[in-house]
């Protein structure tokens, strides 16, 4: 029995991608189509076997290649078809990508072609919240999202907090979302979601930490 039903709430595990060469390069990959090495795809079948035994109902990735592809390998255990939504997609940053970034970690406003930081918490909380109207009107369940560290770091410090969406397990340390990382959000009827694990890598081996560039830290923008 999946801990969805035993807990009588449905639970949302939020997966970052696997390794990229990029990524270890400390190149912006933004929207770049960009592809898993091969210790990202090792990540990647740990994380599907780390979770097989949840019952699994639906999978949805950001269309990118190397959230499909760490999907892929979580869906394998569970016989469900992968959707795709562009919502959970990294954030755009124009002249940036596919340059190595040695800038602040705060991305300029300025920057030619950049996705405003303002919208992309607007479609990060559209989804969010067509997610949780649709979950909640469903029976419990266990939905996996993949997404990249940079929206998945907005999504939880600058939507779900501030907004009393979720809160944090009191003895939860916030940190980036490294790769293949698992964070997992109970959702509570009459009370905020609860995060009760952060950014998990205990199931990689030798797990490597590598900083994204793409990824402003676990502190809330003012932007």
């Amino acid at each position: 029995m999946s801990q969805a039903a035993v807990d009588g709430m449905t639970r949302v595990l939020l997966v970052r991608h696997g390794e990229t060469n990029e990524n270890v390069q400390g190149i912006v990959q933004g929207q770049l189509d960009t592809l898993l090495n091969a210790v990202g795809l090792q990540q990647a079948q740990r994380t599907g076997v780390a979770l097989q035994a949840e019952s699994v109902t639906r999978i949805i990735s950001s269309p990118l290649q190397r959230t499909r592809d760490t999907a892929h390998h979580i869906a394998a255990h569970h016989g469900v078809q992968i959707e795709t939504d562009p919502r959970l997609m990294e954030r755009c940053f124009g002249v940036l990508q596919g340059r190595v970034y040695r800038g602040p970690a705060q991305k300029p406003e300025d920057t030619e072609g950049i996705e405003p930081s303002a919208a992309m918490r607007t479609r990060l909380a559209s989804f969010w919240d067509d997610l949780v109207a649709d979950v909640r009107a469903s029976a419990p369940r266990v939905v996996v999202l993949v997404s990249h560290g940079g929206a998945l770091s907005t999504l939880v410090n600058q939507v779900l907090l501030p907004r009393g969406d979720v809160v944090l397990r009191e003895d939860l340390e916030p940190s980036r979302f490294w790769n293949c990382s698992i964070t997992d959000i109970h959702l509570r009827a009459d009370a905020p979601g609860l995060v009760v694990r952060w950014a998990d890598t205990a199931h990689l081996d030798e797990a490597t930490h590598v900083v994204n560039v793409d990824e402003a830290g676990p502190a809330p923008e003012n932007a």
